[in-house]
C-alpha cells in the first residue's frame, strides 16, 4: 500500500503539471473579450467623429449666413460654394473651423454701382437722375468806333436746362463671368430759353419754357469677367453696348421766334430725347481691392454710326437733307471706395469724357466740320451705397461739373433689386 505522504506527493505533482493549461485557457479568453471590447469602442468613436464632423459643418454654414463680412470681388461666391466642395471643409474632428461668409451687402451694392457683379442670376433695377446746366451767352451784334465805343446790338442769352431721367435696367448674369443688361429711359426735359436786350432795351427781357417728355434711347449691353481678382491682379471686366436711335432726334427741330422780342430769341419747338443715331460703346473696368479701401478705374470709346436724315435745318421755312456723322467719344474715369460697415459705404471718382467734332454732308456735297460741336466734360463724383435689405440696395451719386461742357449738377438714384 502507497503511504499518505506518498498519495499526496503524486497529487501535487499531477495539480502542478495540469496548472500551465488552464492558465493559458484563461489567458486567451480574457484577450478576445478585451479586443471585442476595443473594437466597440472605436466603433463608438467613429460614429461619434462622423456626427462632430456633421454638426461642425453645419455650425460653419449657419454662422457664416449671420456673420456675413466682405470678399474680394473675384473671390467664389456663397451660392456657388454651397453647390461644389467648399475649398476649407473639416476634413477632421480636431481641426478648426474655417468660414467663407457672403459678400457684404455694402460691398455688393458698391460693386454694382462702380463696376460690374456678377453672383445674381437676374436683378431688376429702377432709378431717376436729375441733371441741371445753366449756361450764359453773350452776342455782339456791330463794330467798335474809336477802339471804345461799341455800336449794334448786344444780347445776353440764357438757357437754364433741367432734365429728369427715368432709367428701368434689367440684368441677367448666365455666369460668373458673363452678363447681359438692358436700359429703357424715360426723359423730360425742361428749358427755359432767356434774351436780354430785346429792342435794344437793356432792361428789356423775353422768356419762353420749352417741356416735354418722351422715350429714350434703348440701350443693350454684355459684360464678360477676362480676369479675376488675385492678390495680385486686379478684377477685370470688359465690355460691349449698343444703343438704339428710339428716342427724338435733334435734327429737323424748328425754331421759332418770340413774341415781343424782337427778333432778339428764338427757342424750339420741342427738345430732343436721343441723338438719332446707332452707337456703340466697348469698355475695360478694373477693379483692385486693397483693404480696406476698393480702387476702381475705366476707360471707354463710342463710336457713332453716320445716318442721313430727310430734314436738319432749324428754318420752318427750309428743308435740307444730309448726313450726320456725329463725333465720337472716348471716356475715362477713376476713383475709391470704403465699405464703412456691413450695409454702408462711400465712394469718390472723378470721369471725363472727350467728344469729336460733329461732320455734315450735305447731298452731294462735301464732309464739313461743324464749328463748337467738340467738347472736353470733366466732372466730380460722390456716390454712397446701403444695403436695404438682403435683395434690395440704394445707389445714390452726385457729380459736379469741373469744365464748361459739363453739367453744373447730377443728382442719381438707383435701386436694384435682385432675384
Amino acid at each position: 500500500m502507497i503511504s499518505c505522504f506518498t498519495r499526496t506527493i503524486i497529487c501535487v505533482s499531477i495539480a502542478l503539471s495540469f496548472s500551465p493549461c488552464l492558465l493559458a485557457e484563461s489567458t486567451d479568453t480574457e484577450v478576445e473579450i478585451l479586443r471585442q471590447q476595443m473594437k466597440q469602442i472605436q466603433q463608438q468613436n467613429e460614429a461619434q467623429n462622423l456626427i462632430i464632423q456633421a454638426m461642425a459643418k453645419r455650425l460653419q454654414q449657419v454662422e457664416a449666413a449671420a456673420q456675413p463680412r466682405y470678399v474680394k470681388a473675384g473671390a467664389v461666391e456663397p451660392a456657388a460654394a454651397e453647390n461644389n466642395e467648399r475649398p476649407n471643409t473639416i476634413k477632421k474632428a480636431d481641426e478648426p473651423i474655417v468660414k467663407d461668409a457672403p459678400i457684404a451687402r455694402s460691398a455688393e451694392a458698391l460693386l454694382q454701382e462702380r463696376h460690374f457683379l456678377f453672383n445674381q442670376q437676374f436683378s431688376l433695377e429702377a432709378g431717376i437722375t436729375y441733371i441741371h446746366s445753366d449756361r450764359r451767352d453773350l452776342f455782339l451784334n456791330g463794330f467798335l468806333a474809336l477802339d471804345a465805343i461799341f455800336l449794334g446790338n448786344i444780347s445776353l442769352d440764357k438757357i437754364k436746362a433741367d432734365t429728369l431721367t427715368f432709367n428701368a435696367t434689367g440684368r441677367y448674369s448666365m455666369t460668373d463671368s458673363l452678363q447681359f443688361d438692358l436700359n429703357v429711359p424715360y426723359i423730360y426735359h425742361n428749358s427755359t430759353f432767356s434774351s436780354v436786350g430785346a429792342g435794344f432795351s437793356t432792361s428789356s427781357v423775353a422768356e419762353e419754357d420749352i417741356s416735354n417728355g418722351d422715350i429714350g434711347d434703348i440701350s443693350a449691353g454684355i459684360y464678360y469677367r477676362l480676369f479675376h481678382e488675385t492678390a495680385d491682379n486686379p478684377d477685370t471686366v470688359i465690355s460691349l453696348r449698343v444703343k438704339a436711335p428710339t428716342g427724338k432726334d435733334p435734327y429737323g427741330i424748328k425754331f421759332v421766334e418770340v413774341a415781343d422780342s424782337g427778333q432778339n430769341l428764338t427757342v424750339p419747338t420741342e427738345l430732343p430725347t436721343g441723338n438719332g443715331v446707332w452707337a456703340t460703346t466697348v469698355g475695360i473696368s478694373l477693379l483692385k481691392s486693397v483693404d480696406p479701401a476698393i480702387l476702381f478705374t475705366s476707360l471707354g470709346y463710342t463710336y457713332n454710326f453716320e445716318k442721313s436724315f430727310d430734314d436738319i435745318s432749324s428754318d420752318p421755312l427750309n428743308i435740307s437733307s444730309a448726313t450726320i456723322d456725329l463725333g465720337d467719344q472716348f471716356s475715362i474715369g477713376a476713383g475709391i471706395a470704403f465699405a464703412l460697415n456691413e450695409r454702408m459705404s462711400l465712394s469718390t471718382s472723378y470721369a471725363h469724357q472727350f467728344t469729336l467734332k460733329t461732320r455734315i454732308r450735305s447731298q452731294g456735297g462735301q464732309w464739313q466740320d461743324v464749328n463748337g460741336s467738340d467738347a472736353s466734360s470733366g466732372s466730380r463724383n460722390l456716390g454712397v451705397t446701403y444695403g436695404i435689405a438682403n435683395n434690395l440696395s440704394m445707389l445714390a451719386n452726385v457729380a459736379i461739373g469741373v469744365t464748361p461742357d459739363a453739367p453744373d449738377v447730377s443728382i442719381g438714384l438707383r435701386f436694384p433689386y435682385s432675384f
